[in-house]
């Protein structure tokens, strides 16, 4: 899972359309996290704000915005097989501990 905390606006130069690379807090060995490029249309997004410059990262509290939630399919990928690995060792847990749960009395 990764936060946007800051953006960088760009033309592509595929489609020539405005690009937004989004970027994580870097880790303390790198000097950028990149997450992922999307359209600047998929954040409402048709033309670069105002004073801000293309190829130049900006925090996004800039835009008058809160960091927010994105991530790479790997990411999705590997928070769903933790997810899944948790509750199968803590079912495997509460098997060790309580052979037969069936039995007990209701709550």
């Amino acid at each position: 899972m990764a936060y946007v905390h800051e953006i960088k606006f760009y033309i592509s130069s595929e489609s020539g359309k405005l690009q937004v690379a989004l970027y994580d807090k870097p880790p303390f060995f790198s000097d950028e996290f990149w997450i992922k490029n999307i359209d600047a249309s998929e954040i409402g997004l048709t033309c670069i704000p105002d004073g801000l410059k293309l190829e130049q990262k900006y925090k996004v509290e800039v835009l008058g915005i809160k960091p927010f939630h994105a991530s790479k399919p790997e990411f999705d990928f590997i928070d769903k097989c933790a997810e899944i690995a948790f509750y199968t060792a803590k079912q495997v847990a509460i098997q060790a501990v309580i052979p037969n749960p069936g039995l007990l009395p209701p709550l």
